[in-house]
Parts: structure tokens; C-alpha cells; sequence
């Protein structure tokens, strides 16, 4: 999460980087849960603050996809664009998240 001691050159630089998150199978949190406060951690915003994750994809099919290990027809992974991020979700629950600039 977010270090409240972070320096405003750090805090720049978080919100500029690409992140990677790891989702945790045996976390009773679900994927999409996993996105929403990643995503909403790395822009320093409360997860409640950020636009709906089903306004972009499916929440469903998107744990479905990391709890499944991925689908063939999409080659092990999804990419899209989500609270101003753009975000590849990997079958094996690895997100990448990077700010769209």
C-alpha cells in the first residue's frame, strides 16, 4: 500500500512507473478486488474513487480468466485501459499496471 513517509518525488514517481501486482490464490479476495485496489493504491485515490471496473470489463470474466489460468483465444493474457491505467492481466494472476500518459 501506500507509505504515508513517501517523499513527492517518490509519490511521482510511483504514479509514473509500470507496477506488478501479484494476485494470490489462496487471498479470499478475488482478482477483479485485487485490480480495483492496486489500481486505486497506485494513484493514491480510495478504491471507491476510481470509475466501476465492470464500466471497462467484465469483473466476472476477468477472475474467471486468472482463476482458470488463462483462455487459448486470448493468448494468456487481457489488456485494457482502466481508471486512467493501462492494465495487462496475466493468466498466471500477474498485473501489470502502468499509468496511461
Amino acid at each position: 500500500m501506500i507509505d504515508t513517509n513517501e517523499t513527492a518525488d517518490e509519490a511521482a514517481k510511483r504514479r509514473t512507473e509500470t507496477h506488478h501486482v501479484h494476485y494470490d490464490p489462496e487471498s479470499e479476495v478475488a482478482p477483479s478486488e485485487t485490480l480495483i485496489i492496486a489500481v486505486a493504491d497506485i494513484a493514491g485515490v480510495d478504491p471507491l474513487e476510481i470509475d466501476p471496473l465492470f464500466d471497462t470489463v467484465d469483473p466476472e470474466k476477468l477472475d474467471d480468466f486468472v482463476e482458470s489460468g488463462g483462455a487459448p483465444e486470448v493468448g494468456g493474457r487481457m489488456e485494457f485501459t482502466f481508471a486512467d491505467h493501462d492494465v495487462t492481466v496475466h493468466a498466471s494472476g500477474l498485473f501489470d499496471v502502468r499509468p496511461v500518459e
